[in-house]
Formats: structure tokens, sequence, C-alpha cells
């Protein structure tokens, strides 16, 4: 431990910073992407849907089943 250390506490930030959480990603932006250049704009023929906020990629089930509860999760902040 470095004389600096001692004196400003540098250990003690470091620990207190590892502990903080990041909340969980609302996935409020999700953009559809699409396999085929010939399939963009078929929402049926969406590939996947990617998060704007954390980049996690869903399935088409998936967004779906995740804009449905959007107002609960974004607004109300259960999850």
């Amino acid at each position: 431990m470095g004389i600096f250390d001692k004196i400003f506490g540098g250990k003690e930030k470091e620990s207190a910073a590892a502990t903080i959480e990041k909340p969980p990603c609302p996935h409020g932006v999700m953009v559809p992407r699409w396999d085929s250049i010939d399939d963009i704009g078929h929402d049926d023929k969406v590939s996947y849907f990617n998060c704007e906020s954390c980049g996690e990629k869903f399935s088409p089930d998936e967004a779906k089943a995740l804009r449905e509860t959007a107002v609960d999760r974004l607004i109300g902040g259960n999850n």
C-alpha cells in the first residue's frame, strides 16, 4: 500500500466502486434485423431484434413479449 493510498484511502474507493451494480436494461428500444436484404421491411421475416441500449439480441417472440410488458417495465418500474 502506497503512502497516497494510506492518506487518501484509495483502496477503499476501489472496493466501494466495485459494489455498485448497474440496473437492469429496460430494453425500451429494440431494432429489427434481417438476415437477407430482400427481407428488409417484412415484419414476418425479422431474424432478431437488437436492444439499442445494451446490445442484447432477442428472437421475434421474445421481443413481442417485451413489447407487451413495456409499459409496466418502463413506467411502473416493476420487473
